[in-house]
């Protein structure tokens, strides 16, 4: 409905797209590290690993490269980088393709960023993404997902992010990619794949998304959501210490299959829902006599119909403001004989049945107004006196304290403004 998922997608992604039992084409960061060690012909295993982070064990490679070599750090942290270029050089089949591709198009996301340094999300989506490095905005053209590499690109080795001082510009105050990416989770409903909570620089964006940028208002969905790859899966989702919530599954294509057909069911769901609603919108724009007498003498039917329209506003706003109009000017025409003074106090129900149902805040700026003027023509008869409603008295006495003060103060002031001298009465009634 809003739009706003987005995906952290990691290395096990990576890996699920292009491993099976005899293959293991993609590598982790581990294996990549070993791999390009032997290329740069580097004993992995002689580097110091235990309790040390990838990006010092490439800075650990380097210097180890430089020493052999004779060249300089800059120079071997260069050709490792190349090296990771070559070694993550990608490409599914066309079965595995197919199916990734179906998967993430189901989850229709709005923004992909990645660690990995790989090209296969971009081969997933085909015409429908754009790469991104890290030195660039998280922004597309229109109709395209951008795809954030977070830690470099394959296609620009230079700006390949591994070593620890590589690492360094990304904790800079006022770094762009830091606010961004924790704004950007703030707003959104973000998914993470084949990704394991290990950078400290996601962490980060994620910690300031929740204590830094807080809002109180939130009214989207908004949650960080984690599908956590385990031989023996929890059935029930649970969240972390950080807040995250975790989904277990025994493997990513599992999951995505039970999304896809719990995306299917939904989106069927929602399509009848579209329908009737657009069919309810034409009744509403179009209304026959029969409708428009019930709404006036049916408080069940009206309240239930006023529920919808407060939770599908969008949809129907525009259609109803025209059958109030038309409600509304059925109650003058009865209340054309001589007596029928019930008429207006139908009309007043009516309006008080909106104005008291609806929630202020979400009652849309014509539709008030409309209610504001309806309230304007029926309040001249809302009394006790010769030739008044008595009956809308009493009911408008009985209910006036419904109102919420938001919204009497909201009354008074379209009544100042367009000199509804019988709304301004009413309204200094309420808290009379």
């Amino acid at each position: 409905m809003y739009g706003n998922l987005g995906l952290f997608i990691g290395a096990g992604f990576s890996k699920a797209v292009m491993n099976n039992d005899f293959d293991q084409i993609a590598l982790s960061w581990d294996q990549l590290l070993e791999k390009a060690s032997e290329k740069l012909d580097i004993d992995y295993g002689d580097i110091w690993k235990e309790g040390v982070s990838y990006p010092d064990v490439a800075s650990s490679i380097c210097v180890r490269y430089s020493e052999n070599n004779d060249c300089t750090y800059n120079e071997a942290l260069s050709k490792l980088k190349r090296q990771l270029a070559l070694l993550t050089s990608w490409y599914p089949d066309k079965e595995n393709r197919e199916k990734y591709s179906n998967y993430l198009n189901n989850l229709d996301a709005e923004w992909i960023v990645t660690t990995n340094y790989d090209l296969i999300i971009e081969s997933l989506l085909t015409g429908k993404s754009i790469p991104l490095g890290p030195d660039e905005s998280l922004t597309s053209p229109k109709d395209q997902v951008p795809v954030y590499h977070l830690h470099g690109i394959r296609t620009n080795p230079e700006g390949i992010i591994i070593a620890q001082e590589d690492y360094v510009s990304l904790f800079r105050p006022n770094e762009y990619r830091q606010i961004k990416l924790a704004l950007t989770i703030k707003e959104s409903t973000t998914l993470l794949l084949g990704y394991g909570l290990g950078d400290v620089n996601v962490l980060t964006a994620i910690d300031w998304s929740k204590n830094v940028f807080v809002n109180k208002q939130e009214n989207y969905p908004h949650d960080v959501i984690q599908i956590y790859r385990t031989e023996n899966p929890k059935d029930a989702p649970y969240r972390d210490r950080n807040g995250i919530l975790i989904i277990e599954t025994s493997a990513l294509t599992k999951f995505f299959e039970e999304y896809s057909d719990t995306h299917e069911r939904l989106k069927e769901e929602k399509d009848k829902q579209n329908v009737a609603l657009h069919n309810l919108s034409a009744q509403l724009e179009s209304p026959d006599e029969d409708l428009i007498n019930k709404f006036i003498d049916d408080k069940e039917f009206r309240i239930e119909l006023l529920k919808t329209l407060s939770t599908f506003s969008t949809n129907l706003i525009s259609g109803f403001v025209s059958f109030l109009n038309s409600c509304i000017d059925e109650t003058w025409v009865r209340a054309e004989p001589h007596g029928a003074f019930e008429a207006y106090d139908q009309g007043l129900t009516v309006l008080l049945d909106i104005l008291t149902t609806l929630k202020f805040k979400k009652i849309p700026p014509a539709l008030l107004e409309t209610c504001a003027y309806a309230l304007q023509r029926v309040g001249y008869y809302v009394d006790d006196g010769h030739g008044k409603s008595w009956q809308a008295n009493r009911t408008f006495e009985c209910r006036k304290g419904e109102l919420s003060s938001e919204l009497v103060d909201e009354l008074k002031n379209i009544a100042e403004q367009h000199w509804y001298t019988n709304l301004r009465k009413l309204m200094r009634r309420v808290n009379a």
